[in-house]
């Protein structure tokens, strides 16, 4: 009996063999391409043998059964293991949205991943995990950036916000305009539809633009009364002007660290038209405007009510959703009355050697591209503008 009881302590003593539950979380990132999940993080209560894992030692499939590829690991510490997923712009399975052409949006995949393990590992004191020791639960989703903003809602309007942390200073605010694909309810894919507002709370452009609070409204609809793609007609909702203003309002009142001197606002596509639309029904509020690819020409008498505020356009020659003259013509008039305007074309979207739609030259404007003939760059021109 001795013997026998010494054999099953030798055994448990150098097999894991009992079922115990490991939690993981899923990390995402916002790319020029959209939002993709890049990695898995486990935490372990042993330390784990960094030569006994490989790309082949777990399994990883999406809430629709695909496979994930594990290109790489790396370890935090022995506690903590990183699996690095594969993720780009044609790796479709590794996305956090997808495009629901009825509802002409982007629409959240809700994001459940299973976690197999396949293959045997070893503790750093010798102990052997069985591939049936552990069973594997997702905790979160975390996505880069974007868990730096909360959630809130007034006059009708959902939006997400950073705040900086207070330092007794002012600081200015940013508004990001979301295009028409990032409409409705969810109240997260204004900031995961591209880097529109993830830009600004990046580490490069916190420092450019002085800590800037970042607010990212988001319309239940759409931006404009109605569309057309192609002969087919889009229909939003009401014009959202009057609640989006009154939204920027109280947001700077019930922030007081504010600096109200420094709103900037800015948008793409249809966020575009909604920024020259904003800027003629409260010219006074804002010191300067990033328009991209704007869907809208405004009329001269716009164009005359926002001629004091300080504005940046920037497009794509090729673009063939908005015409590249909606933002020739509003320069070329901006310019003849003496606006503080300035211009950017490009002919296509290469970023990184990576070809895009024309339509995304807001990518250059959210990688700070754009220079003016005085080499300025777009954010540092824009943080230097003042209202009074």
């Amino acid at each position: 009996m001795k013997i026998r009881n010494y054999l099953l302590a030798f055994v448990l003593g150098s097999t894991l063999a009992f079922a115990k539950d490991i939690n993981f979380d899923v990390v995402g990132e916002v790319f020029d391409y959209g939002p993709q999940t890049t990695k898995i993080i486990l935490k372990f209560d042993e330390q784990i043998n960094p030569k006994t894992l490989d790309t082949q030692t777990f399994k990883v499939l999406t809430q629709d059964l695909k496979d994930r590829n594990i290109t790489t690991i790396d370890f935090i510490d022995h506690n903590n293991v990183i699996l690095n997923l594969e993720h780009g712009q044609n790796i479709k399975d590794a996305n956090l949205l997808y495009w629901d052409d009825q509802k002409f949006s982007n629409v959240v995949i809700p994001t459940n991943y299973t976690l197999i393990q396949t293959k045997d590992m070893t503790l750093e004191n010798g102990k052997t995990i069985k591939k049936d020791t552990y069973k594997y639960y997702m905790k979160s989703l975390k996505i880069k950036d974007v868990d730096k903003f909360t959630a809130g809602e007034m006059y009708g309007l959902k939006y997400r916000d950073f705040k900086p942390q207070k330092d007794g200073n002012k600081h200015p605010l940013i508004i990001w305009l979301h295009g028409a694909g990032e409409g409705g309810d969810s109240n997260i894919t204004q900031i995961l539809g591209n880097r529109g507002g993830v830009a600004f709370v990046e580490e490069d452009a916190q420092k450019i633009f002085d800590t800037p609070y970042v607010l990212a409204p988001q319309t239940p609809t759409f931006w404009m009364k109605s569309f057309f793609v192609g002969k087919r007609e889009l229909v939003g909702e009401k014009d959202y002007t009057p609640d989006l203003v009154n939204l920027i309002k109280t947001y700077i009142r019930e922030n007081p660290e504010i600096d109200k001197n420094r709103i900037y606002i800015g948008g793409c596509s249809m966020g575009g038209y909604q920024t020259f639309k904003t800027l003629v029904y409260a010219p006074d509020l804002f010191a300067a405007a990033f328009i991209t690819c704007p869907a809208y020409m405004p009329s001269t008498e716009e164009l005359n009510t926002v001629k004091d505020t300080p504005i940046w356009l920037v497009h794509a020659s090729d673009d063939t959703t908005v015409p590249v003259s909606n933002s020739r013509e509003s320069f070329k008039y901006l310019k003849s009355i003496g606006a503080d305007v300035v211009y950017t074309e490009y002919k296509d979207v290469v970023i990184d050697g990576n070809k895009y739609d024309p339509h995304g030259s807001y990518f250059y404007t959210l990688h700070n591209s754009p220079i003016n003939d005085n080499g300025i760059n777009i954010f540092q021109w824009i943080a230097s503008k003042k209202r009074y």
